[in-house]
C-alpha cells in the first residue's frame, strides 16, 4: 500500500478554500416554524419573569402585550419562553436572536399554539394571553 500524505491536505485545502468563497454575511438564517405567521401586531410593553412552575421547574418568560390592528391600545399578550426562536427580519434578512431583543414599537409576526387564556396577567385585563412558538421582529435599516 502506498503512502498519499497529500490527499488529505488536498482535500482540506479544498474545503477551506469553498467556505471562504461563500457569501460574507454569514449563514443564512431560516425559520424554526414555516408558513404564514398567526398574526402581526406592534409591542406596547415587555416584561421579563423568572419563577418556579409548580412542576417545580425554573421557567424564563417575556410577558409581551400587543396592539393586533385595527387597535392601536394594547388589546392581547404574548408569552415568550426565553428559549423560544425569535428572529429578527431586518429588510428580509433574518437573524436569530433572543427574546430579550424584543422591545416596545417594534412590529411582530407571532406564531403561536392553539392555547388561549383569558383572565390572565399576562395580558390587558380582559384580553387574551397567546403562547408565542417563534416571533419574527420586522426592522428596517435606518
Amino acid at each position: 500500500m502506498r503512502h498519499q500524505p497529500a490527499r488529505p491536505s488536498l482535500f482540506l485545502a479544498l474545503a477551506l478554500s469553498t467556505a471562504a468563497c461563500r457569501d460574507s454575511a454569514g449563514p443564512v438564517t431560516t425559520l424554526a416554524i414555516a408558513g404564514a405567521p398567526d398574526f402581526s401586531a406592534v409591542v406596547t410593553s415587555t416584561t421579563y419573569h423568572e419563577f418556579f412552575a409548580p412542576s417545580g421547574s425554573w421557567v424564563s418568560q417575556y410577558e409581551v402585550w400587543v396592539a393586533i390592528s385595527p387597535s392601536d391600545t394594547a388589546n392581547a399578550g404574548v408569552v415568550v419562553g426565553a428559549a423560544r426562536p425569535v428572529f429578527t427580519s431586518t429588510d428580509g434578512v433574518l437573524q436569530r436572536v433572543t427574546a430579550g431583543a424584543i422591545t416596545e414599537g417594534d412590529a411582530i409576526q407571532v406564531w403561536r399554539d392553539p392555547t388561549i387564556a383569558y383572565g390572565s396577567a399576562q395580558a390587558p385585563p380582559g384580553a387574551p394571553a397567546y403562547h408565542g412558538m417563534q416571533v419574527v421582529i420586522i426592522r428596517s435599516r435606518r
